[in-house]
C-alpha cells in the first residue's frame, strides 16, 4: 500500500502545479477588436470614404463627431488639397474629425487583470497637405471613470508639404480594480475646412484576469513537478514487478 501511496502523491504534486498554472494570468492580451478599422460600414460617400458611421467594435464618444473612415479609393478635389498617403496597414484609415473640426472614438476591453500594466501603441499621421491639428490617446477606468494617462500630439498645418509619413506612438497605464480600460482618441483639425491627423492600427498589450496562458516561470515549475513525479514512479517499478 506505501507504494501506491507515494506514486500517488508523486501524481498529485504534478496536478497541483498544471492547475496552478491554469490560473496563471497571460499576457498579451488580444481584448481590442478592429484596431486598423478595416471591419465595418461600406463607403457611403462619393470620394471613397464613409461618413457619419463608426467601424465595427467602436463607439461614439458623447458632444464629438464621429471620425471619417478612408479607403485607397478617396479622393478629394480643392484648392490647395493633395492626398499624400494612404493606409499605415491594411486599406482603411481614419481621418479623425468629421463635417466639423472635432472627432472621437472609444472602444471598451474588459476581462483584464487589475493593478498590471496596459500599453496601447498606434500611427499617427499628417495624411494630407491640409492636415493638421491635434490627436489625443486616452486610458480611462470604466469602474471609477478615472483618466489613468493621456497623450498629446500636435501637427502642424502644411499646405505646401509634398510629403508625409505615419508616427508610432504608446501610451501605458495601470488597469484599475473594475477589469475593464477604455481607449479613447480624440482630434482636433482646428478648422472645418481641414482634414484632422490620421490614425491607424491601434494595438493593445495588457493581461487577462483568468488567462490560461502560462508564464514562462509557471512552465518551468510545470516541467520541474513532472520531472519529480517521473523519477517517483521509476523508482516504484522494481517493486512492482517483484509484486507481481
Amino acid at each position: 500500500m506505501g507504494i501506491f501511496n507515494r506514486h500517488f502523491r508523486g501524481l498529485a504534486a504534478a496536478a497541483l502545479v498544471t492547475g496552478a498554472l491554469a490560473a496563471s494570468p497571460g499576457v498579451a492580451a488580444p481584448g481590442l477588436v478592429n484596431g486598423s478599422f478595416e471591419d465595418g460600414p461600406g463607403y457611403n460617400q462619393g470620394n471613397g470614404s464613409a461618413r457619419g458611421v463608426l467601424p465595427t467594435g467602436w463607439s461614439a464618444v458623447p458632444g464629438l463627431e464621429v471620425p471619417d473612415i478612408l479607403g485607397p479609393a478617396y479622393n478629394q478635389t480643392g484648392g490647395g488639397f493633395a492626398q499624400l498617403l494612404h493606409a499605415q496597414d491594411g486599406d482603411r484609415w481614419l481621418d479623425m474629425n468629421g463635417a466639423s473640426p472635432t472627432g472621437g472614438l472609444f472602444q471598451d476591453v474588459s476581462g483584464l487583470l487589475g493593478g498590471s500594466n496596459a500599453t496601447i501603441n498606434f500611427w499617427v499621421g499628417s495624411w494630407a497637405q491640409n492636415s493638421s491639428g491635434t490627436l489625443t490617446a486616452k486610458l480611462f477606468d470604466v469602474g471609477t471613470s478615472t483618466l489613468l494617462n493621456s497623450l498629446v500630439i500636435d501637427l502642424p498645418y502644411s499646405p505646401n508639404a509634398q510629403s508625409s509619413s505615419w508616427a508610432q506612438y504608446s501610451l501605458s497605464g495601470i488597469i484599475g480594480a473594475s477589469g475593464t480600460l477604455r481607449i479613447q482618441f480624440e482630434g482636433d483639425s482646428g478648422s472645418g475646412a481641414r482634414g484632422a491627423p490620421g490614425l491607424d492600427n491601434v494595438t493593445l498589450s495588457a493581461t487577462y484576469a483568468n488567462s490560461a496562458v502560462p508564464e514562462p516561470a509557471s512552465w518551468a515549475l510545470m516541467i520541474l513537478g513532472l520531472g519529480l513525479a517521473g523519477a517517483a514512479m521509476r523508482r516504484q517499478l522494481p517493486q512492482f514487478a517483484h509484486a507481481s
